[in-house]
């Protein structure tokens, strides 16, 4: 019988040690915490080749709280049109937002030529009607396996101006 209340005494100790090991102000988010703002400051085209093209998509986060927000492992997926058009990563696999500030976030990805077509295609059935886009994905808060979601949709003005581009015969 004494060897039980030991053996629960050591594993609340143990527990407690673990508890403490972990630094208490970045371990976890804070409570009544604000997922940043996204916007969206240019979509670029820095490289096109045979079978691929490479985007460069700049994501504008504003951080509506206090204190800085640090983020690691930003993923994301992007649906244009209804359809899934990229997913990926930042570039940088750390980054702090500013409390109360603005923080540029360029996001590299590529596509096979196949899918952008599929998607001219969808943009041209559209006219000249919006060019929707959903922006989602998760960040981990610092070093922590607590993840941040954020999810963003509109009308992405840089889209117009890729379908300007992007001329196929018969459009």
């Amino acid at each position: 019988m004494t060897n039980t209340p030991r053996r629960r005494l050591l594993a609340a100790a143990g527990a407690l040690a673990a508890l403490a090991a972990l630094p208490a102000c970045s371990a976890l988010p804070p409570l009544g915490l604000q997922a940043p703002k996204l916007s969206f400051s240019g979509l670029s085209v820095p490289r096109v080749g045979l079978d691929e093209i490479e985007f460069l998509l700049t994501v504008i986060a504003d951080n509506p709280n206090e204190m800085e927000v640090p983020l690691s492992n930003l993923r994301f997926e992007l649906d244009l049109f209804g359809l899934p058009f990229a997913s990926g990563a930042a570039r940088d696999p750390r980054l702090t937002l500013p409390g109360r500030g603005t923080r540029q976030v360029p996001i590299a990805f590529t596509m096979p030529i196949s899918g952008l077509l599929d998607l001219v295609s969808k943009a041209r059935s559209q006219g000249s009607g919006r060019l929707e886009y959903r922006l989602k994905g998760s960040a981990n808060w610092g070093d922590s396996p607590f993840t941040i979601p954020f999810e963003k949709t509109g009308d992405l003005e840089a889209l117009r101006k890729l379908r300007g581009l992007i001329r196929l015969p018969g459009g």
